[in-house]
């Protein structure tokens, strides 16, 4: 009895702060700086006065006031810490998928880029081998037209030569122009036939390139 008359006239003081804290304060965010100020200040002042005066209640609810204030904060602190962990894992879940993806992507363009070099490389590769198939045609061919025409200049002289020889020699030497011409005419055969193969080669290298296009 004795100490609440005592708090007695620190009640009345304080009266104007519980009008406050029940008006204004109370409206506000209780994690709030003008809301965590003055609980901080009132809880304070409880705690101070209830001490100054040995009104064990009035020191409790102050300490009560001052405790609630640092949970609060406590709490909201943790709250804030607990948003930014999710942040953080959001935006390194985020950046994963997006790595992920990156690596995916950079896999299809290497293969796609695989499968150009490699229809590059049969395309080369057929080139080339068309290209050889014709230089060889076209050297047989050149060769067997050499000697024909060797023979056949060959074979033309003979014959000049025989023609001026004596008379007595003439039939054995128009024998031997036409055996020679014989010769050349077999030796022009021997060409087409180089021409022919020639070209058998270039129909089989152009079926091959058919067959290769259909598989």
């Amino acid at each position: 009895m004795i100490n609440t008359l005592i708090a007695l006239p620190y009640e009345l003081a304080r009266l104007p702060l519980t009008v406050v804290d029940k008006t204004i304060a109370a409206r506000m965010d209780e994690t709030s700086a003008p809301r965590v100020t003055f609980d901080r200040a009132v809880g304070s002042a409880d705690k101070l006065a209830g001490v100054l005066l040995s009104n064990r209640d009035l020191a409790q609810r102050g300490a009560k006031r001052l405790e609630r204030s640092d949970k609060l904060m406590t709490a909201a602190r943790l709250e804030q810490e607990a948003e930014v962990r999710r942040t953080k894992a959001s935006q390194k879940l985020e950046s994963g998928r997006d790595e992920a993806a990156r690596k995916r992507q950079q896999a299809k363009d290497k293969a796609a880029a695989g499968l150009v070099e490699a229809d590059a490389a049969e395309a080369r590769a057929k080139q080339e081998a068309k290209a050889k198939a014709t230089r060889t045609a076209a050297a047989k061919k050149a060769a067997a037209n050499k000697r024909a025409a060797k023979k056949t200049a060959t074979a033309e002289q003979r014959k000049a030569t025989v023609a001026s020889a004596a008379d007595t020699k003439k039939k054995a030497a128009q024998r031997s122009a036409k055996a020679e011409l014989d010769d050349a005419r077999e030796t022009k055969k021997a060409a087409a036939e180089a021409r022919a193969d020639a070209e058998r080669l270039s129909d089989l290298t152009e079926a091959k390139k058919q067959e290769r296009k259909q598989d």
